[in-house]
């Protein structure tokens, strides 16, 4: 029972996540004493005098906290959707192959058919590019916290920059893990439709995200304000524009540095050949590139509105987009270079290039504009994804068996690690209570008498 004068409930049930009870607590009239007020950083006095934290931006540690062991979590969920989807898709045969001579020979698996591929590729890509992304995440809270504790005079600034960076990772990476598993669902067919995919499950108990700790439209303003800010105190600095090649610390805005090179609106992309769209320096140069441009655009709005947020929201979104989609193709590639030499790392670097490529095919209009790309780029472009689809195809089962979920984990009738999966499907269905009997108990009850009345 609650204590008198508080009144305490649960909020009823929810979308999903409901594996986590959320209540509610009224406090009538009710004395907290002081040492239950959680006085980390604000305290409050004995006479009642309210003390604010040393520096504001120590509110920010706990949010930032759950934002950046999120994004890498949610990594994890999008790896288990795209484990079970390639465990199917290669489990599943259908259509058969026919020799030059016209006879049939053995059946497609699905995996092998390039529509499935150009959906499923990118986001077993995105979810190795997420968990890199997460873990160098963690690695700055984690680096920003110590800098606390030790009361370090640089911690501001740098709990500014993990709050901004952990609001976009977190707002994009919500909605398209939560997006990507439910194409991973559709790629399953009618087998992903059934509860013993467990696709549903998976998305009912992760959809959450996209609500809890900042829905995407209030992180992409607040990242997306950051950034501006940083755009502008850079440029005021003598940092910015020191040249390309000057050793400098790496951060998320170090790009910001070369910001009169990237707005250069004479500036062109140097790819030749599709290939050159797999080197890891042309992929970053082109992302900082569209990320320096609009964060350009963003600031000169921003300006001619009296900083007017309202009139300058959907630049924010865009502005925060392409930053996210830039520190992730940046986490993939510093991730790539960690692994040692050997089939492993080029089979990721080769994911990582699909990754680049696929985000380039999407966002092609951004990287016409001002022609940075041509048009015979943009052609190139879709040349270079089309290319490494059956590369990646080839170590696909491999790079998703590598997250070593456990059947049990999974806990999916299509995504076994044995391939077994009609079998396991067989299995469940047995276990079914409509299954217990051949006419099921509400035949006789309702609908024979029914069937039998003179109506």
């Amino acid at each position: 029972m609650p204590l008198p004068g508080i009144e305490m409930g649960d909020i009823g049930p929810k979308v999903g996540f409901n594996s986590l009870d959320n209540g509610y607590a009224v406090f009538h009239n009710v004395r907290i004493p002081r040492r239950n007020m959680l006085m980390k950083y604000a305290k409050v006095l004995k006479d009642g005098t309210f003390v604010k934290p040393k520096n504001s931006k120590l509110v920010y540690l706990t949010m930032t906290q759950v934002r950046a062991y999120l994004i890498l979590q949610l990594s994890f969920i999008l790896g288990a959707a795209t484990t079970i989807t390639t465990r199917f898709s290669a489990a599943r045969v259908q259509g058969r192959k026919m020799k030059e001579d016209l006879d049939l020979t053995k059946e497609y698996q699905i995996l092998d058919y390039q529509n499935q591929q150009q959906v499923l590729l990118p986001l077993v890509a995105l979810a190795y590019a997420a968990n890199f992304a997460g873990r160098a995440m963690a690695a700055l809270h984690d680096d920003t916290l110590a800098l606390v504790k030790r009361g370090h005079g640089s911690f501001a600034a740098q709990i500014a920059e993990v709050h901004a960076v952990s609001s976009g990772l977190k707002a994009l990476l919500a909605d398209r893990i939560n997006d990507g598993i439910e194409q991973c669902r559709r790629l399953c067919g009618g087998s992903g439709f059934l509860q013993s995919s467990n696709f549903a499950h998976l998305f009912a108990e992760n959809v959450g995200a996209c609500t809890f700790e900042g829905t995407f439209d209030v992180l992409v303003q607040q990242h997306a304000r950051y950034l501006v800010k940083e755009y502008s105190r850079l440029n005021r600095s003598s940092e910015a524009n020191e040249g390309v090649g000057v050793s400098q610390e790496e951060t998320p805005t170090s790009f910001l540095r070369y910001t009169d090179l990237y707005n250069n609106p004479r500036l062109r992309c140097n790819a030749i050949r599709a290939e050159d769209f797999g080197k890891f320096h042309v992929l970053t140069d082109a992302f900082e590139v569209r990320a320096a441009r609009s964060i350009q655009r963003l600031s000169e709005a921003m300006a001619a509105s009296n900083n007017d947020k309202n009139s300058c929201m959907l630049l924010m979104t865009t502005v925060s987009t392409h930053h996210t989609e830039l520190m992730l193709l940046k986490s993939f590639i510093s991730g790539v270079y960690a692994l040692p030499a050997g089939k492993t790392k080029a089979a990721v670097a080769q994911l990582c290039q699909l990754f680049g490529a696929s985000l380039l095919v999407k966002g092609l209009g951004d990287f016409r504009q001002h022609d940075y790309f041509s048009s015979a780029q943009g052609e190139i472009v879709h040349q270079q994804l089309q290319k490494l689809l059956p590369l990646v195809r080839r170590n696909v089962v491999r790079l998703t068996d590598a997250w070593d979920f456990s059947d049990f984990e999974l806990n999916s009738a299509i995504g076994r690690y044995d391939g077994d999966i009609y079998r396991a499907l067989v299995e469940k269905v047995k276990h079914e209570p409509l299954n217990k009997s051949e006419v099921p108990q509400g035949y006789d009850k309702y609908l024979r008498p029914l069937m039998q009345s003179a109506l």
